[in-house]
């Protein structure tokens, strides 16, 4: 995924968090809020609960591979992350299916 479509700064982060709509299914939930950029840019959050780095930096390598293909779809102006939220390996068909459906969900995808 590129650099100019990530969340990079813990400020950005918070901002979301405060003031964050949510849509969720069995696998991810989706925190979006409005911002003032003429792009869209997503963060990923993966706490310590789903194993060691190892484990850890695997979902959110599949999660960044999923956003990136639905990226071009996805309407400029909001700040997202997604948080997984099953502890067990996720499929990449699986993964990709999720984030779409989260988008459509949240009215994000053109």
């Amino acid at each position: 995924m590129k650099s100019i479509y990530r969340l990079k700064k813990n400020y950005q982060y918070n901002y979301v968090y405060k003031h964050a709509t949510s849509v969720a299914d069995k696998h991810f939930v989706m925190l979006y809020c409005t911002n003032n950029a003429r792009l869209s840019r997503v963060g990923f959050s993966v706490s310590k609960k789903y194993g060691k780095a190892v484990a850890r930096n695997r979902i959110r390598r599949q999660m960044k591979a999923a956003v990136s293909a639905v990226m071009p779809n996805v309407l400029a102006g909001y700040n997202v992350i997604f948080i997984p939220r099953l502890h067990q390996a996720y499929l990449y068909e699986d993964v990709c299916n999720s984030v779409r459906y989260l988008f459509k969900k949240a009215g994000l995808l053109q």
